[in-house]
């Protein structure tokens, strides 16, 4: 309540102050240094002038403080602000004056002041609106403070690729991580190439026998080889003294062969989880850099699958983050609805968790990753799942998207800025960041994506039969929909596409279709029915889905180990639906059923020339 009334004070001010002209046409306005300034002080400095050179018709240029208009760096006075907080002040009509705490919070204060004071936007690599203005004119007075709401944040739709749309979002991004972002054990750490063939007592013994694929975290001398490469990575380059964070994950990898020695089943059953010997295990690795005077260091540990139950008996070091992961849930619900059972067991383990750790972070989903291309209706819990996070005191967020560098025909534009921006305010107004990201990147066609959006999300969450896990079948998503639906959001995409016929937009409202046709192919409505069309009709359906697919870079359809890419078979994409359309599903008589179904589908195909259809 407290940030929510500064914040609100400070809007106040603004918008009750009498505006200033700064600078006019023709008079181009200084930035200066403050005392002190940093070398990041000056690369945000830097960062102020280029985006105001193209703003305004004469370029900024850096000067001495006595002169400036804008006055870039220092420490924000009153109220201290942790890292990555900033604050924006002008008195009098004088200079302008962004300060900002850590290493990152001048940055993230000039951003604020070009999105706040400017109007610039940040949607996507390379979709930045920035207003072209003769004037520049601004609040006679400013007072604008910011403390981050996470100490990490980070989502990997399209930042892992962009720095400067990851800078411009406030993310964090995986910088703080110097050692592995996930599941470093028994793979960056005591790896299973150097250590399993001639020591395989270090690894889990799993089922009667020794796996490679988990490590023995009770075995003194796997504690002893990866607290040693720790420290070797702590003494590289990699290590950077004066960074806010520095962050290595110590985390299981990612298969449940967790080991079954003696040792370990009694510090697990004395534990009511599997995660008592892997948060020990955290615990002694933090002692020991603690102990060596890294105070700017956290060791990063899992609670996922089988390590999600909070132990008993052992609580986190305040040097340890206990990163929950809800790949488990139900996300067509918000987290706290009580009627979802998936999201109510994940409720727990979050509230149970906040009783011995003060220092959560939350690996959050936000994709489908059986089928990347096909809608995935979440965008209905998205901000309140941040907000729940938040309250439930997380001090770190990861929302994981379609990392795989596949193109993604799924609106993960949308969903990457909108997460960006909930990252910085959880309680913005999500309405009006998603209609103004879908104008700006649908152009006219923006309105009518969002009646179709807005139809996804109120049937989304009309069913608790079936949870939407970040893992589903196409065909168990949007259950609730009716040919009445289909129609409504048909009516909307052919409204978009109408209304951006030859301009820049439409190749993007035609791509962002293709999560729709490809829902409709998988659950066989629309053009795709069984009911109201001919074997042939939906054979050209699929095609015409698989051809657009091909044409707009699509490579992937999901996220399976090794990379399976899309099947160059005809049988498999005229006659199965687009989940099947990748090469592991090819079988020997696909290939002997190739000329009969090529045959009878060109046979139609010259049929229905003839009769024009």
């Amino acid at each position: 309540m407290k940030r929510f009334l500064c914040t609100l004070l400070c809007a106040l001010l603004v918008l009750t102050a009498a505006p200033l002209t700064v600078f006019a046409a023709g008079s181009p306005p200084v930035i200066g240094l403050a005392t002190g300034a940093t070398e990041q002080d000056r690369a945000a400095a830097e960062t102020m002038r280029q985006y105001l050179a193209q703003m305004l018709p004469v370029a900024p240029v850096l000067g001495a403080v006595t002169d400036a208009d804008f006055i870039i760096g220092g420490v924000p006075e009153g109220e201290a602000l942790p890292a990555g907080g900033y604050r924006i002040t002008r008195q009098n009509g004088g200079a302008v004056s962004i300060a900002g705490a850590g290493s990152t919070g001048v940055q993230n204060g000039v951003y604020a002041f070009l999105r706040d004071f400017c109007g610039c936007r940040w949607y996507a690599p390379g979709e930045f609106l920035m207003p072209q203005t003769d004037a520049l004119t601004l609040p006679d007075a400013i007072d604008e403070s910011y403390a981050p709401y996470f100490e990490y944040s980070y989502t990997d739709w399209f930042s892992s690729r962009d720095a400067e749309f990851r800078a411009a979002t406030g993310q964090t991004g995986n910088g703080s991580y110097i050692a592995g972002f996930c599941h470093t054990l028994a793979t960056r750490f005591c790896a299973r190439d150097k250590y399993f063939d001639e020591h395989p007592e270090y690894f889990a013994l799993h089922g009667g026998k020794r796996t490679p694929n988990q490590l023995c975290l009770t075995n003194p001398d796997v504690l002893r080889i990866v607290t040693e490469e720790v420290f070797d990575v702590l003494h590289s380059s990699r290590y950077d003294p004066d960074a806010d964070l520095q962050i290595i994950s110590i985390t299981q990898d990612d298969n449940s062969d967790y080991c079954e020695c003696d040792a370990c089943r009694a510090l697990d059953e004395a534990n009511g989880s599997h995660a008592g010997t892997n948060l020990t295990f955290a615990n002694a690795v933090a002692d020991a850099v603690k102990a060596a005077g890294y105070d700017n260091v956290a060791i990063d540990t899992f609670a996922y699958h089988y390590t999600r139950k909070t132990p008993t008996n052992v609580v986190p070091r305040d040097n340890v983050i206990v990163r929950l992961c809800s790949i488990e849930c139900c996300f067509c619900h918000t987290l706290d609805d009580e009627n979802c059972k998936e999201n109510v067991d994940f409720m727990r383990d979050l509230s149970d968790w906040g009783k011995i750790c003060e220092r959560i972070y939350i690996w959050d989903y936000t994709n489908n990753y059986f089928e990347y291309q096909c809608l995935y209706p979440d965008f209905g819990v998205l901000q309140r799942n941040v907000q729940i996070f938040y309250e439930n005191n997380a001090r770190g967020l990861f929302e994981e998207g379609a990392s795989s560098g596949a193109m993604n025909t799924e609106f993960g534009e949308l969903r990457g800025y909108l997460l960006a921006r909930l990252m910085q305010d959880p309680y913005l107004n999500y309405n009006a960041e998603m209609r103004g990201f879908l104008n700006a990147f649908y152009g006219d066609g923006g309105e009518a994506v969002y009646r179709f959006l807005l139809r996804t999300i109120e049937k989304a969450g009309a069913s608790y039969k079936k949870a939407l896990a970040v893992f589903p079948e196409s065909t168990d998503i949007l259950p609730a929909f009716t040919n009445e639906d289909v129609t409504y959001c048909d009516d909307c995409w052919r409204e978009a596409k109408e209304k951006t016929q030859g301009t820049r937009f439409f190749e993007r409202v035609e791509r962002s279709e293709l999560s729709w046709r490809y829902w409709k192919c998988s659950n066989f409505k629309g053009e795709f029915s069984r009911l109201h069309t001919t074997l042939y009709q939906r054979m050209r359906g699929r095609k015409a889905l698989y051809d657009d697919l091909k044409r707009h870079g699509v490579t992937k359809l999901n996220d399976t180990r090794p990379e399976r890419t899309l099947t160059e078979s005809m049988t498999l994409v005229l006659l199965r639906r687009p989940g099947k359309w990748c090469e592991r599903y090819e079988e020997k008589y696909w290939d002997l059923l190739e000329p009969l179904v090529l045959a009878y589908y060109n046979l139609c195909e010259k049929v229905y020339a003839k009769r024009g259809m």
